[in-house]
Order: C-alpha cells, then sequence, then structure tokens
C-alpha cells in the first residue's frame, strides 16, 4: 500500500470560486491532517462559460502535477460547479476516488443530461455529499443515478440545502473520513 505522504486530492471550487474559497480551505486543512496532500485549484478563467474544456483541462493539470510530484494516489474533489468538472473528468479518466460536495446535477427548469450521463459513468468509488433540500441538485436525481451506479455512495445532509451551512464541519469531515477510507484500500 502507498503510504499517505504519496497521496493527493485534488481541490476545485465552486462557480466563480477560487482555491480560496472557504469550503475548500477546510476541507484542505482537514485532508491535511489526514496526510492526504490537498491541491486547490483556481480555474484559469474566472467566469467559465458553457464549454467546460478550459475547466477540464485545469483538474486535469492539477491531477497529473500531483502524479508528477510523486503522488501514488490521487483523488478529486469538487464542491458544486467544481463537482460538475471532477466527475466529467472522472466519467473519462478515473481517479482513485472522486467526492463531490454539493452536486449541482439538475437544477428546476435546467435539467443537465450531460451531467447525468457523466455520473452514471463513473467507474471509481464516488461520495456526493449532498444537502437534504438542495434544489439545484435534487435528492431525487442523485438516487435514481446512484440505483444503477454500484459506485455511488450519497451522504445526506438533513436540513440543509445546496449552502451547507452549519452543516458544512459535517459534510466536510464525512467527505475526509470516506475518502481516508477509499485510499487505503
Amino acid at each position: 500500500m502507498a503510504e499517505r505522504k504519496h497521496w493527493a486530492a485534488v481541490l476545485a471550487p465552486g462557480y466563480g470560486g477560487t482555491s480560496e474559497q472557504p469550503i475548500v480551505q477546510a476541507m484542505a486543512a482537514r485532508l491535511a491532517q489526514s496526510g492526504i496532500v490537498a491541491r486547490p485549484i483556481s480555474y484559469s478563467r474566472a467566469r467559465p462559460g458553457g464549454d467546460l474544456g478550459p475547466e477540464l483541462e485545469d483538474v486535469r493539470r492539477a491531477r497529473d502535477e500531483a502524479l508528477r510530484a510523486g503522488a501514488q494516489r490521487v483523488a478529486l474533489v469538487g464542491r458544486s460547479f467544481g463537482g460538475r468538472v471532477c466527475t466529467r473528468v472522472a466519467a473519462q479518466e478515473p481517479p482513485r476516488a472522486l467526492v463531490v460536495l454539493g452536486h449541482p446535477i439538475s437544477p428546476r427548469n435546467r435539467p443537465r443530461p450531460d451531467d447525468e450521463a457523466a455520473l452514471a459513468a463513473v467507474r471509481c468509488p464516488t461520495l456526493i455529499v449532498q444537502g437534504e433540500h438542495d434544489a439545484l441538485g435534487p435528492l431525487d436525481v442523485l438516487q435514481r443515478i446512484a440505483a444503477i451506479n454500484p459506485c455511488i455512495e450519497i451522504a445526506v445532509l438533513r436540513g440543509v440545502g445546496h449552502q451547507f451551512g452549519a452543516r458544512q464541519a459535517e459534510g466536510i469531515e464525512r467527505a475526509a473520513t470516506w475518502l481516508l477510507e477509499v485510499l487505503q484500500r
């Protein structure tokens, strides 16, 4: 088994966010406590458009940098929009694990069939931490996809929506604990 010092996680922020996004920083700190090298990224463009190409390349570049730096096990972790991006990368090039903190898979009146297809295609251990009342990512959509893809687990944060609010620390802890367990396999 690879030593923890050889484990890394690329952390992709939400829409318009940077590596300094508070939830990304909190997740990075928690992973560092577990001995996982956290690599928060900022996107190459401040306001992504409909084409996710540049953001996909940003995540791939960070993953490749982690591998060049000696990481033997690399996970992708994305917050909201970053989760969409990481899922797309994972569907094509499976990492050791994927974590999505609030997946905006199907906002009301804005279905995202490409995101649904990408999530259904993921073949690595995947955890989605989702607010019970997340209007951008309804649980029924995620549960439908998880029912056909045994790689997906969903951790529900009760009483919150897309912004985890008072349950953010719980969501980060659940994600970090799960990720540590998966990377040890």
